[in-house]
């Protein structure tokens, strides 16, 4: 997996543009976008299945790590694709409201006893987590596309991207795997099933990631509090306490 690490962050994505994919997928983008950009978003939406339906169809660790090795790449290649056309081609008001719609539709289907029935209640609660966790990286990145990158971090910010890409991706297409045996209603092996849900886990590094990505840019100051120097009357009052405190210490 480290090979993989390393691919996706030999790029310098703009964190702020990952996310952009999510607009294609809520179920009113149909009314809001141009026939031709539905039409290119569709077709990169079947090569997406194509490539999930190859991994929740592996039947044993084996299959499905050398299913991964071959396909993670070029999952992460098409959802940044997808990301890059939104953000040409959507207002970006357009691509936020997408994307929120896009994360509550998973939350709806998950939340559906179907979800428990075909995963079972703690594989169902951890992927509504997974979701939860997707949305609080949402707002997060809202607020990072409203901070300016100054020159002095741009290194440490590309770094925080290079890694919150790869987490984010990889939880993204666990919760894809999951969403689609759910659609499908295609059974997930179990082997392939502990390896998916570890994958779901990789939300939660994105996520510290953005924090750290939001913090670097808009750094949160330390409360100080100015203490006015002491007057006659506060020395006074603080002799009568310490005076006092130690007749009730002697007591």
């Amino acid at each position: 997996m480290g090979e993989h690490m390393e691919l996706t962050r030999s790029g310098e994505e703009r964190l702020e543009g990952a996310l952009s994919f999510l607009a294609s997928r809520s179920k009113s983008s149909v009314r809001t976008l141009s026939p031709t950009l539905s039409e290119i978003f569709n077709g990169c939406t079947e090569q997406v299945r194509t490539l999930l339906c190859n991994m929740v169809e592996t039947r044993s660790l084996a299959e499905y790590r050398q299913e991964f090795d071959r396909s993670f790449p070029k999952y992460v290649s098409l959802m940044l694709a997808m990301s890059h056309i939104a953000n040409a081609a959507i207002p970006r008001e357009s691509i936020e409201r997408l994307s929120r719609e896009s994360i509550c539709e998973v939350e709806s289907d998950f939340r559906q006893k179907e979800a428990a029935e075909a995963f079972g209640e703690e594989v169902r609660n951890q992927v509504l987590f997974t979701v939860w966790t997707l949305r609080k990286i949402n707002d997060l990145v809202d607020q990072i596309n409203a901070a300016k990158v100054e020159p002095s971090i741009r290194k440490a910010d590309r770094e925080k991207c290079s890694a919150f890409t790869f987490f984010l991706f990889r939880g993204q297409l666990s919760l894809d795997c999951f969403n689609l045996a759910l659609a499908t209603r295609k059974a997930i092996y179990p082997e392939v099933a502990d390896q998916l849900i570890d994958g779901l886990r990789s939300m939660v590094n994105a996520y510290a990631h953005a924090r750290e990505g939001l913090d670097l840019r808009v750094p949160v100051e330390e409360p100080t509090f100015d203490v006015a120097p002491a007057d006659e009357e506060d020395c006074a009052v603080l002799d009568i306490s310490l005076r006092s405190a130690g007749e009730f210490t002697a007591d």
